[in-house]
């Protein structure tokens, strides 16, 4: 039997991935990051040499799994 392949998550997710996966919309998004509030679920902002948002997939799944822990 051949090997499987591992489907991987991206590492880096653009925006609006980002926004989905989170279920609000980009300009929400955009703007819990101009408020400083996007920290305090434990989500960084990364820039690409071109000025584009990227999000970790790691740190968004953790968000997620937090708010719904509660």
């Amino acid at each position: 039997m051949p090997p499987t392949k591992e489907v991987k998550e991206p590492v880096f997710l653009r925006i609006g991935d980002a926004a989905r996966m989170l279920g609000v919309s980009i300009s929400t998004l955009r703007r819990l990051e101009k408020n400083g509030r996007l920290g305090a679920y434990g989500v960084r902002v990364y820039y690409t040499p071109t000025r584009r948002r990227r999000y970790k997939t790691v740190e968004i799944l953790e968000a997620l799994e937090r708010s719904a822990t509660g």
